[in-house]
């Protein structure tokens, strides 16, 4: 499966392949909108990437609070907890 971002810009390129005979204004626009994407998702810094996961986990149709995510670079792990004691300070120096 591929990244948000990698679909969006197959979706346009393969747009842009179809509309060839449209005219150059139509292609100037989609190609753009690609530049644009690429260069947006090249520069996205940490809260950026990481809103795109917490909006996603904001569905409550599909998740609910107790869900997370552990991610790498090489993984990405949803979890869900089932039991919890709460925030324990007691042990963490000051």
């Amino acid at each position: 499966m591929k990244a948000l971002t990698d679909k969006i810009i197959d979706e346009l390129e393969i747009e842009f392949d179809k509309k060839i005979s449209d005219g150059d204004e139509y292609l100037a626009g989609i190609d753009f909108a690609l530049d644009l994407i690429r260069k947006l998702e090249k520069e996205a810094d940490f809260e950026e990437v990481a809103r795109v996961m917490m909006k996603h986990l904001g569905n409550g149709l599909k998740y609910h609070p107790h869900h997370m995510v552990i991610t790498t670079n090489s993984t990405c792990e949803l979890v869900e907890g089932t039991q919890s004691v709460g925030r324990v300070m007691d042990y963490v120096p000051d």
